[in-house]
């Protein structure tokens, strides 16, 4: 018998996902069917479990690639090399991406699924992963801005900076002809800069 390859494997890992990332976003994670997905990719329904042993978990592979990169980049930027600046931009840029928006819908269901059905593992991985984002985005923010954070709960900045990310891909959702993700974070990262430098200015002039 012939050894199936790499490749094909690859290929057809994928294909399910692009079916199921179409099925989801017109139907919704809850009400989709393995069945469904299968139909959409042209394969069996047993063919699936083959590769994703349930829908949650064909549903976190909807969601993986290069935006689960820049969110690793985040949670350890120790390991990385970028500052925040570079970060965030790759970060909105991902906003902008074919099937982001998808993402988008995937990620605000999950959510709610597990508010509503009182998900205490699934509530506590999203309380996880925010508090390792926001410990990496603390980090780079001393890292870059270092003197100029000073008398700043940066903590409590880093905790902004994650709600905004966060109300950008609910608005770009909403109306996504109207936002600019990348135009909003350059914005911001203007007055964050001005905002910084006037702090420091002042602190500066408290010293002397």
């Amino acid at each position: 018998m012939a050894k199936v390859s790499q490749a094909h494997l690859d290929a057809r890992r994928r294909s399910i996902l692009d079916a199921a990332a179409k099925v989801f976003a017109e139907k919704g994670v809850a009400a989709a069917t393995m069945a469904e997905i299968a139909h959409e990719a042209g394969i069996s329904p047993g063919a699936i479990y083959r590769y994703f042993p349930s829908k949650e978990d064909l549903a976190r592979g909807c969601m993986e690639g290069s935006a689960e990169a820049v969110k690793a980049a985040w949670q350890h930027p120790e390991q990385v090399e970028t500052d925040f600046r570079t970060l965030s931009r790759a970060t909105f840029a991902e906003l902008e991406r074919s099937g982001a928006d998808a993402d988008t819908r995937l990620l605000l269901e999950r959510a709610l699924v597990a508010v509503r059905d009182a998900d205490a593992a699934l509530v506590e991985e999203f309380g996880a992963e925010l508090q390792r984002i926001v410990r990496g985005v603390a980090f780079l923010l001393r890292r870059d801005f270092g003197a100029r954070l000073e008398g700043l709960d940066v903590e409590a900045l880093a905790q902004a900076l994650y709600s905004f990310y966060w109300g950008a891909r609910f608005v770009r959702l909403m109306a996504p002809e109207a936002v600019a993700p990348t135009r909003q974070l350059e914005a911001l990262q203007a007055l964050m800069e001005a905002a910084f430098s006037v702090a420091y200015r002042e602190s500066a002039g408290t010293e002397r």
